[in-house]
């Protein structure tokens, strides 16, 4: 009763804090409003609608917002202010990644960056790249890639170059709180730690308000929790709530009681990690964060099975997944990096006209200059010429003189040669017309042997292009083909996983409402196996390979999931794998997966009872005997063993569990024994001509 009072008071104080904050947001939009009665600049007429956008975009009011940032962009456009549309479109970006719009808020942080390039704006650069990071820090959380992740730790790592060569110390602490966070989805945790530590000390060297710090407070308790430190979690959250309720600020505070319920439901305090959950769903409602809905409704489902509300737990699941299903969307993803593309060919383009528009007037300026020195090269060569002249104009007039009386000397001698020379040109030309007569058929000949190949290998190509567009045609369609059915298959692989996920949580709560411990351990098995499958589904979907399994990740998967559903630290528990079969077909790996669930479960109901160090070994490697006939999986505990005879009686009426294990040991077409080395042993031999079936 007195939680719920607390309760009560607490949304009292939110409230009043939102309806004073409000109060002060108005004030100011109503001053903007009336500066924009004067009579002003473009630039200041456009900055104003960006600080009236700014204030309704802070109480999420997105229409209000729109309306004034499409007033301001035609405004920009007009006088041509390029940084006034890179905040333009920053506050978009900013806009439609609340909203969970991320291809949206993509396209506009690249046109931003590319706004404030131009207009030499280096810090706004590097905000854009900030607002990068966390966008496709968001994707990578929502659709669990962790290629986005690592994609958004490399716009984070270009931002805090930018504002390191600029000395900002207060952008450089926020660059590094969320690297900080971008390490923890990527489980990174001691190296997020450290950039939050950071940042605190950057923080301190700017002279930056305390109250800044609520951030870091906030993800150093998220990544206490992470580590199982609850105690130091909580004080750390604490520190952060504070600030953010004076604030008023609906995500921060949303995030501070979904990690403050988290921490809680560690210590197992179902009451306290309730009433944190809710807290947490309201202010996410106020914030219209879809994104950040689906990890608060993911924690108000553990919070209302741990205190017994099982219904509302099953709603908070399926409403998480729901959510989860709009955000994981392929057709986003494509979209996203056709947009990707189309920025990079614009800005090569635009760097190309950049540089073709230097090399023109590069080419007009040395055309320019050698035009007046040819210009001046050609008077001076008029000038010689006329001197060259003069002079020969004089030595001509004497040299004509003589030149006459040789002429009439030789002019008879001359003719009489010419005649002569002219009769042999005549016999020589007659001769070469014979011969060219001659040479001119041949010529025909060949010719018209060549136009009949010519055609005949014309015919040819134009029958070999027909059956050569047919066979590209063939191939697009099968090409086509493959990817529509890669892409079902995700779809269904996802679809299956995520109905194995109903039904496992669906058995859960069905456990929880059982009181017959015969039953509950029975459903709980049973739980396990439908796990053990999802685990393959899962892996199937997250990768391009769509029949294969790695079983070195899915055999430690499964392992570790066990380890917990038995109440062991995965972190202390004595687990050896030895996977020398990286990959198998999911026709084989699936079986494998059943019987090492089987074993391992067998293992922790009877193997480590009295075991204080209790020691799993999995091994998946090839035959070593002399002749190699297939793939060997093993399975060991260190438990006080079994009696191998009593388990092979054939008079005894086996378990489910027992007949699953040899009818799977069957289906894999192979043989297993049992052994007993320092607890109980179990190998399986798989045959080659089943690995290759």
């Amino acid at each position: 009763m007195k939680i719920r009072y607390w309760l009560v008071g607490c949304i009292f104080w939110v409230a009043l804090l939102t309806s004073q904050s409000t109060f002060a947001q108005n004030k100011l939009i109503d001053s903007l409003k009336l500066t924009l009665t004067k009579r002003l600049h473009d630039t200041t007429r456009a900055n104003t609608l960006y600080d009236i956008a700014n204030a309704f975009y802070k109480q999420n009011k997105f229409d209000s917002t729109t309306q004034y940032l499409k007033l301001m962009r035609s405004v920009c456009i007009r006088s041509r202010y390029v940084a006034g549309l890179g905040n333009y479109n920053r506050l978009q970006g900013a806009m439609h990644m609340r909203k969970g719009m991320f291809e949206e808020a993509l396209a506009f942080d690249q046109a931003a960056i590319t706004a404030f390039t131009k207009s030499g704006k280096l810090r706004l650069v590097g905000q854009v790249h900030h607002n990068m990071g966390w966008l496709y820090k968001t994707m990578g959380e929502s659709q669990n890639v962790a290629a986005y992740t690592r994609q958004g730790l490399e716009h984070m790592q270009q931002a805090i170059a930018i504002n390191q060569r600029l000395n900002s110390l207060q952008d450089l602490a926020d660059n590094y709180v969320n690297l900080g966070i971008l390490y923890e989805d990527l489980g990174e945790f001691k190296q997020g730690r450290e950039c939050f530590f950071k940042a605190l000390v950057l923080g301190d060297q700017a002279n930056i308000n305390p109250d800044e710090n609520r951030v870091i407070y906030n993800n150093l308790g998220r990544n206490f929790n992470a580590e199982g430190e609850y105690q130091q979690a909580i004080a750390y959250l604490n520190k952060s709530l504070p600030i953010n309720l004076k604030l008023d600020r609906s995500s921060s505070l949303a995030h501070n009681y979904r990690n403050l319920a988290t921490a809680y439901l560690g210590l197992k305090q179902s009451d306290k990690a309730l009433l944190y959950a809710e807290k947490a769903l309201f202010e996410v409602k106020r914030s219209k964060e879809v994104p950040l809905s689906r990890s608060v409704y993911g924690v108000l489902s553990q919070a209302y099975e741990a205190a017994g509300q099982y219904d509302k737990a099953y709603r908070s699941v399926l409403e998480q997944k729901r959510i989860e299903d709009t955000l994981m969307s392929l057709e986003k993803t494509r979209t996203i990096t056709q947009l990707q593309g189309k920025y990079e060919l614009q800005q090569a383009q635009e760097l190309a006209k950049i540089k073709a528009e230097l090399e023109l007037a590069k080419a007009e300026q040395i055309a320019s200059i050698e035009a007046n020195k040819t210009k001046q090269i050609a008077a001076v060569q008029r000038e010689e010429r006329h001197r060259l002249a003069q002079i020969k104009a004089r030595a001509d007039v004497e040299k004509a003189r003589e030149l006459a009386e040789i002429e009439t000397k030789y002019e008879t001698q001359k003719r009489l040669e010419q005649i002569a020379s002219l009769d042999k040109e005549n016999q020589n030309r007659s001769q070469q017309i014979k011969l060219m007569t001659g040479g001119v058929g041949i010529l025909v000949i060949l010719v018209s042997i060549l136009l009949g190949q010519y055609y005949v290998i014309r015919r040819a190509n134009r029958r070999l292009s027909v059956q050569n567009e047919v066979i590209t045609q063939h191939s697009r369609d099968l090409s086509s083909q493959s990817d529509q059915l890669r892409t079902l298959m995700k779809e269904l692989h996802h679809r299956v996983k995520n109905n194995l996920a109903i039904v496992s949580s669906l058995l859960n709560l069905q456990v929880n409402s059982l009181h017959d411990e015969k039953a509950i351990q029975a459903v709980r098995i049973g739980q396990q196996r439908v796990e053990a499958m999802s685990l393959i589904h899962q892996q199937l979907y997250r990768t391009d390979q769509l029949t294969v399994i790695n079983m070195d990740e899915y055999l430690t998967s499964l392992a570790e999931s066990l380890i917990r559903a038995y109440g062991y630290d995965p972190a202390t528990f004595k687990l050896q794998i030895d996977i020398e079969k990286q990959e198998l077909d999911v026709d084989i790996a699936i079986p494998i997966g059943l019987i090492v669930n089987e074993l391992i479960t067998n293992a922790f109901k009877y193997a480590y009872l009295e075991q204080q160090e209790p020691l799993l070994r999995i091994a998946l490697h090839g035959d070593n005997s002399p002749a190699p006939s297939g793939l060997v999986l093993e399975v060991q505990d260190n438990g006080p063993g079994i009696e191998v005879s009593d388990w092979r009686k054939p008079d005894s009426r086996p378990s489910f569990g027992k007949r699953l294990i040899m009818s799977l040991s069957q289906q894999l077409d192979g043989h297993f024994d049992l052994l007993n080395e320092k607890g109980t042993l179990f190998r399986l031999h798989i045959p080659t001509s089943r690995l290759v079936a």
